[in-house]
């Protein structure tokens, strides 16, 4: 998922500054950032998100991944893209055992994702290169889509592809998600029949967090302990909401969170704030 909205309401009222291009910087404080990516490195989680149609923030992804396996080769790479259902797909690919139009082909590429995969396949190639495992973190569409549908409450628990009851969402996490929530609205649809439509949406968006979460925590569980980095839309990691809020309740808590920041906008000045570091991209075009 892309990022979401900003802060609503007062939140997005106050001061911002900007991130210079090709720049780390650590949003709401002054302090230098120095080698952030040796700060990185030395978590056990490192969530770098993305807006999925745009080519530098997948360029900004593999740089950083490339640098961080310099300090932690023992490395996992997480994908939103893939569901579970097709995890040995993955491990074949990450083992060097299928070409690339194979992989896409089984793999199901244009249906599980849609967006073009000439803008992560350098991510994949860089997993293979250096056999890094590749993890499926996402659920299957149509899972989702039923949870959104009818409720988590209504989906047996035997049909959720093994994810568990999420943790509940933020009031703050809840604000975002109805700001997006309003720009969508139902035509005719009225205000009881909105709020049960919302609560769904919730819902659906609390369970696809904790799908990730899992998967992740899962990997962390290894006894090598590996760095398991997520690659993810923004909306999933902003305020410390979605992804890294699920984890915590999991007792994951050595995460880190960065996101590509497009230098001509300023990024806002919030408690928590937007993410642990930024890194300025250039705006898109």
């Amino acid at each position: 998922m892309a990022s979401l909205v900003g802060p609503p309401g007062v939140r997005a009222a106050q001061s911002a500054r900007r991130v210079p291009l090709g720049t780390w910087v650590y949003p709401c404080s002054s302090e230098k950032p120095g080698d952030a990516l040796i700060a990185l490195a030395k978590r056990g989680v490192v969530l770098l998100g993305e807006s999925h149609d745009q080519a530098e923030h997948h360029r900004w992804q593999l740089h950083t991944i490339m640098a961080l396996f310099s300090h932690r080769p023992d490395m996992v790479l997480g994908f939103e893209m893939f569901p579970r259902r097709v995890q040995p797909v993955l491990d074949r690919w990450s083992k060097g055992k299928l070409n690339e139009a194979n992989f896409l082909r089984e793999v199901d590429w244009p249906h599980i994702w849609g967006f073009a995969d000439e803008l992560y396949l350098p991510l994949f190639h860089f997993a293979r290169m250096h056999r890094l495992p590749m993890l499926a973190l996402n659920i299957d569409r149509a899972t989702n889509r039923r949870v959104a549908a009818q409720g988590l409450a209504s989906v047996p628990s035997t049909e959720r592809e093994g994810v568990g009851d999420p943790a509940p969402a933020s009031s703050f996490y809840r604000e975002r998600l109805f700001e997006w929530f309003n720009k969508h609205p139902a035509a005719g649809q009225d205000a009881y029949a909105a709020l049960e439509r919302f609560e769904r949406f919730v819902s659906a968006q609390q369970f696809w967090d904790r799908a990730m979460a899992e998967a992740i925590a899962d990997a962390r569980r290894d006894a090598r302990q590996p760095l398991v980095v997520g690659i993810m839309g923004s909306g999933h990691i902003e305020y410390g909401n979605g992804v890294p809020h699920q984890l915590a309740a999991l007792g994951v808590n050595c995460v880190a969170t960065a996101l590509p920041w497009p230098a001509d906008t300023d990024y806002p000045i919030h408690d928590p704030p937007i993410a642990d570091v930024l890194f300025g991209v250039p705006p898109a075009p």
